[in-house]
């Protein structure tokens, strides 16, 4: 366990001034004692630069929750804009929180390094939002820069602490961010608490990480900060999590602190929200996720009558374009549209989908575009290994039918990744293998990686894998191979440390997306199945 350090402390006192605290309007606190008061909140999560509408292929999943198919186009913060501005002017008591991930995931991000998403999230008069491992994805030193400079609303992360570290950005975090905010509507407390990820964050549990943040315990962060909160006068402990579904069941389930949960980090959309029992009190806690990518807003009513929730209330609004855009926001983000036309040509043609590309095997395998990257790896020039592999989850959307451009592209591959290459032994293999497909079976027994050059069986209840070729030709444990990855999981994101231990890495500097983007320009069409391009194979063969 972890103890407390008196910057929380100090950290915790910032976040309770009256700027961060919307104060009553009618010149005093109403006595609610008994009274049951109605509080709305208006939720969003994992936005990841999806500023402006884009085109995509809604699932099944999307379809069930009212996003429907057809509509040209999906998403944009003014869409966003215009639901919460329509559903505030319906409440009275209201809050809208975000859980995180604005940054990453289109060429907004790329080029302007979460300015743009900063600047239309204050504008739009968000109240808080939880720290979540993409803001990362620049830097921690971007982090604290676009914090300081764009972002109004209060950032939150009470399980992260910067103040031992001499990293020169870690102080500027420290100041960009806090653990808690207190907001008083109309006499109604509402203390939140931040909850960060750290499972997705590289080497952040090593005590010199490069971002300057020591983690902390639950067990130690949300009892302490719910008993200041309700010391402050809070009527109610809202949970604002990037921790993901199951850690939140797990807070839920643990703390009786807790009243109500806000998270993400899982891209799915709770509809109707989760309710877990506190095992401590059986007190019933609210679970909600709104999903990811701009395709929704979640609005969750609650009554509350001297601290317990008496019901709940939850809509869910799709973003399709039957939304009008809010001029206010897409007068501000123009300017960022324009530089983007004029410096990228976004709309510039690559290529055609035949087909939607998927980016996950419909059998949990190999995917059509897992092995149409894994093969464009391994076969640039300058690169050309024997074997390659890289994480399923690079692979942020699939590619929808019609024309693939540039702006496509992007919101495919956001992460501005490059080749590494490095020699494995076949031992090395095995036990990447092998880390995959237990990672794998802790996910649905759905792959984590794609593969060139491999075919193996991912055995999900033995969690090894098993029957693995090289080539066509069976693995020799003691044989040495080349393989090109990617240079996220060579310096063991998402867990692959046994890639990290390799000492025979050699980072190219080639991008990944330009290495795709060449491909489909050369290829034209896609896919091609008679070339076997493009195109489910086998090679993965998920067994559960």
């Amino acid at each position: 366990m972890l103890g407390l350090p008196r910057s929380l402390l100090v950290l915790l006192q910032l976040s309770l001034l009256p700027a961060c605290v919307p104060m009553a309007t009618n010149g005093g606190d109403p006595d609610l004692t008994g009274k049951a008061v109605r509080v709305t909140f208006l939720h969003t999560s994992d936005i990841h630069a999806r500023t402006f509408p884009y085109h995509f292929d809604p699932s099944f999943t999307d379809n069930g929750l009212g996003l429907p198919d057809d509509a040209g186009s999906y998403g944009g913060l003014a869409r966003i804009s215009t639901i919460l501005k329509q559903e505030r002017a319906k409440s009275g008591r209201v809050l809208h929180l975000d859980s995180g991930d604005s940054f990453q995931g289109s060429v907004t991000f790329n080029y302007f390094d979460g300015e743009a998403e900063f600047r239309a999230l204050s504008a739009m008069g968000l109240d808080g939002a939880v720290i979540a491992n993409h803001e990362f994805d620049d830097g921690a030193e971007n982090l604290a820069n676009q914090s300081i400079n764009w972002a109004t609303f209060p950032r939150l992360a009470a399980n992260y602490e910067f103040e031992n570290s001499n990293l020169p950005w870690a102080s500027m975090l420290q100041q960009a961010s806090q653990p808690t905010a207190m907001y008083d509507l109309d006499g109604f407390r509402v203390g939140v608490i931040g909850m960060a990820n750290f499972s997705s964050l590289n080497s952040i549990d090593e005590e010199n990480n490069s971002l300057g943040i020591k983690m902390l315990d639950s067990g130690d962060v949300i009892p302490h900060y719910a008993a200041l909160l309700k010391d402050q006068g809070a009527d109610i402990i809202v949970v604002l999590s990037h921790m993901g579904v199951d850690e939140d069941r797990i807070l839920a389930e643990t703390f009786p602190e807790i009243d109500l949960i806000l998270g993400g980090h899982n891209h799915v959309a709770l509809d109707p929200p989760l309710v877990i029992t506190n095992s401590v009190t059986g007190k019933r806690i609210p679970l909600v996720d709104s999903g990811a990518f701009s395709k929704f807003v979640g609005r969750l009513d609650i009554v509350v009558q001297d601290g317990e929730i008496l019901s709940t209330d939850y809509q869910l609004f799709p973003i399709d374009d039957t939304i009008p855009e809010d001029p206010q926001i897409a007068g501000l983000l123009q300017k960022y549209q324009d530089v983007l036309d004029d410096e990228l040509n976004i709309d510039q043609v690559l290529g055609y989908a035949d087909e939607q590309l998927d980016r996950y095997g419909s059998t949990g395998g190999d995917s059509m575009l897992g092995n149409f990257t894994a093969e464009a790896m391994r076969a640039f020039p300058g690169v050309e290994t024997e074997i390659a592999l890289t994480n399923t989850l690079g692979i942020r959307s699939d590619i929808p039918i019609g024309d693939i451009t540039i702006d496509t592209l992007f919101n495919t591959m956001p992460f501005d990744n490059t080749i590494t290459t490095m020699f494995l032994s076949g031992r090395e293999i095995q036990e990447t293998l092998d880390y995959a497909t237990a990672r794998s079976s802790e996910r649905g027994c759905q792959s984590q990686i794609q593969v060139a050059g491999i075919a193996f069986t991912m055995d999900c209840n033995a969690q090894v894998a098993v029957d693995i070729l090289i080539n066509g030709v069976p693995l020799d444990q003691n044989g040495v191979y080349e393989m090109a990855t990617n240079n996220y999981i060579a310096h063991g994101g998402s867990g692959f440390e046994m890639l990290q231990r390799n000492t025979t890495q050699v980072d190219t500097g080639i991008s990944i997306r330009d290495v795709v983007q060449n491909e489909i320009i050369q290829r034209s069409t896609l896919p091609q199945p008679d070339d076997g391009v493009a195109v489910e194979d086998g090679r993965i063969n998920a067994v559960y």
